[in-house]
């Protein structure tokens, strides 16, 4: 069996999780370790501290996937049930690990601490299952077989999760799947076009299976995903890259990064090329463009600082510098009930030229200044990109 044709659920457990005490970035890594070795997961999903509905999460996993994956619920407190529940769903009884059992009473003791009962049920194992040992902490991690399925339970704490992860539960299922794969993906950032126009051009790509198109919407910008699954990088390069040369030539100029490039990335990387500098007067951005500038300036070539006004005009002038963006106020009524939209005024002044825009965002003025951030980085990107032998 391929590894493209092994699909494996995610279980999370912890009704923390649930009510939003802890950020569930369990299941993220763990989705995105399945995803790098080329795994289908289908489904990830969340589950209470609660005996019965953890029994019937992993019978629906294991009904519609070849691997579970559970995190959570094998410490040694009351709530912590995976392993009580996966010996009711494979209808085992619970065993002790006698070594490790010891281990953690010898621990114990040099520690000169109690050995409460509770404590050694991290020794529990299903009847049948391996122990997965913990490199980062006490609790025995699960493998279990069961009629040609994996149950994998690991920690829930992330630093033991990620070590049992990688030396255990990764290996098993390579070696269930029977041969090696990986899904690739290149990742496209577009700005300027909304989300349906990209959907629009891009309508019949949709459809392909591998490589696969998808878009993500983040900071205004549209994200073009192409995933391709092979047996190596380089073979799934070459599925993904007919796919992109056809993207980028149905969105055209709107397509300005790629994979992990960042428009503040690209900024710096251009104006340094130029031997430009850059200087903000921010007024609706309060400074969020020079900011986001200054971080990926690493060795201050190119930013050279920002005046930060209010929504009155200021006679400030911006630090010296070779280009200026001026970000002017916030304008129209954001009055409760009122869906209009709001005018901010933008120039960038370059050595060659004078570029102007006035964006009209909707929204409160958190979220007008969240996007007019966005709208200044990509006038000053779009600004420096003019050659520069003349107007």
């Amino acid at each position: 069996m391929g590894a493209w044709q092994l699909i494996v659920e995610v279980i999370a457990v912890g009704t923390e999780l649930l009510i939003g005490q802890i950020t569930n970035t369990n299941a993220s890594l763990i989705g995105a370790r399945l995803a790098e070795e080329g795994f289908d997961a289908h489904f990830q999903v969340t589950v209470g501290d609660n005996l019965s509905r953890l029994v019937s999460a992993i019978e629906i996993a294991l009904s519609r996937s070849d691997a579970v994956v559970i995190t959570g619920g094998i410490g040694p407190t009351q709530d912590d049930l995976t392993r009580e529940a996966v010996c009711q769903v494979t209808g085992r009884v619970m065993t002790r690990d006698a070594e490790h059992a010891a281990w953690i009473q010898g621990r114990l003791r040099v520690q000169r601490r109690s050995v409460p009962d509770n404590v050694l049920r991290m020794a529990d194992l299903p009847e049948g299952a391996e122990a997965m040992p913990n490199t980062n902490g006490v609790a025995l991690g699960v493998a279990l077989d069961h009629h040609g399925k994996w149950l994998l339970a690991i920690p829930g704490v992330p630093v033991e999760m990620r070590a049992m992860l990688d030396s255990e539960v990764m290996p098993r299922l390579r070696r269930s799947s029977g041969s090696s794969a990986t899904l690739h993906s290149r990742l496209l950032h577009t700005w300027g076009l909304g989300e349906s126009e990209v959907a629009d051009r891009l309508d019949d790509l949709f459809a392909a299976v591998n490589p696969s198109v998808a878009f993500l919407i983040r900071d205004m910008e549209v994200r073009v995903r192409i995933s391709a699954k092979a047996v190596d990088q380089d073979t799934a390069e070459r599925l993904i890259g007919p796919i992109e040369d056809e993207v980028r030539a149905r969105l055209g100029a709107a397509v300005f990064a790629v994979d992990t490039e960042t428009v503040e990335g690209l900024i710096v990387e251009r104006l340094d090329s130029l031997g430009w500098s850059l200087s903000t007067i921010e007024r609706a951005t309060l400074g969020q463009v020079g900011a986001r500038i200054a971080h990926h300036d690493r060795s201050g070539a190119v930013y050279t600082g920002s005046v930060i006004a209010g929504r009155q005009p200021s006679d400030a002038a911006a630090p010296a510098a070779d280009v200026v963006l001026a970000v002017g106020a916030i304008g129209g009524d954001a009055s409760p009930g009122r869906r209009t939209t709001r005018p901010v005024e933008m120039t960038v002044t370059t050595p060659v030229r004078v570029t102007e825009r006035v964006f009209e965002f909707g929204g409160d003025d958190e979220r007008v200044r969240s996007f007019a951030t966005i709208a200044g980085l990509h006038l000053i990107r779009i600004a420096i990109e003019i050659p520069t032998e003349g107007p």
